[in-house]
């Protein structure tokens, strides 16, 4: 990919690259990163002089702005960062399925099924009728009963393919199935937990801007916002009213990238150097949602 690109910018393959930025899952793992960095150097000598690697959270937020905010990603998994303007950090969630993942996709087909399970055996009550969510999981799954739900939870469980139920529920939630909506509704809550978490290291440029505080959304659950925005919007506002933010927190704006997050990986690498690579902010990522708290909040 990265001798292509050199083709097509009129430059010598065998020329290396100043410095080559990327931003890939995982990138947070620092011996990980050493030890690929070594290896690109040792295999692909031609390539590139530097390397720099960071996550897809900070490379989204790069591509997006220059003034630091949260990315919030929903996908199959689910993670929440906060950029400060110093390049500065704050983290919440990214610890996979086992250990996090709240509100993914994951995490929403989960929570649907085991209210099914528990209903089933009369453990606990489900918040709603499970009638639509189980026909749509034995059908998704190709199964007949709970048992038959058991591989796909155990000796064949795959995280991508657990997760695809997502979409079966919310086309539940769109039609008006109560307990589709109520997973979803639940999601939004638990992503906007994650912006409470992470609030806390917030410089105040970045939590009292006048056009509220950036919230980048990521990965394939915000294509169903209306469905999260209940549980979301609700949480922020009590976020907002509380004693530690009353005040400080005016509002938010909710983005999605137009670009590619590769171009933020690229900008850092040059940074990493002492270069400059000037990106359209406002080109990259456009608002879908923006919210202003009124000052009795």
């Amino acid at each position: 990919m990265v001798q292509r690109a050199k083709l097509e910018a009129g430059l010598e393959p065998n020329t290396p690259l100043r410095s080559l930025g990327m931003s890939l899952s995982g990138g947070e793992q620092r011996d990980a990163i050493d030890r690929l960095i070594a290896d690109m150097k040792t295999r692909f000598p031609s390539l590139s002089q530097d390397y720099f690697i960071t996550t897809d959270a900070i490379g989204a937020m790069a591509t997006a702005s220059n003034h630091g905010g949260i990315v919030l990603i929903s996908g199959t998994g689910s993670n929440c960062k906060m950029v400060n303007p110093d390049g500065s950090q704050i983290g919440c969630g990214g610890w996979g399925h086992m250990m996090g993942d709240e509100g993914s996709a994951f995490w929403i087909s989960h929570l649907a099924v085991k209210t099914v399970f528990d209903a089933k055996d009369n453990l606990a009550t489900p918040p709603h009728d499970i009638t639509y969510v189980q026909k749509a999981m034995e059908e998704y799954f190709q199964v007949t009963d709970l048992m038959g739900m058991l591989p796909h939870l155990y000796r064949n469980f795959q995280k991508s393919q657990f997760a695809g139920l997502c979409r079966k529920l919310a086309e539940g939630a769109q039609a008006g199935d109560a307990l589709c909506r109520y997973v979803f509704i639940k999601a939004g809550e638990v992503l906007a937990k994650h912006v409470e978490a992470v609030l806390h290291g917030a410089q105040e440029s970045v939590l009292s801007g006048d056009q509220g505080l950036p919230i980048l959304c990521v990965g394939s659950v915000w294509k169903s916002w209306e469905l999260l925005k209940p549980g979301l919007t609700e949480v922020l506002a009590r976020v907002a009213s509380s004693e530690k933010f009353k005040g400080r927190f005016h509002g938010y704006r909710l983005l999605t990238l137009q670009q590619s997050s590769a171009l933020g990986g690229a900008s850092l690498g040059a940074q990493s150097v002492g270069a400059t690579v000037t990106l359209d902010y406002v080109a990259n990522a456009s608002v879908f949602y923006r919210h202003t708290f009124h000052s009795s909040q």
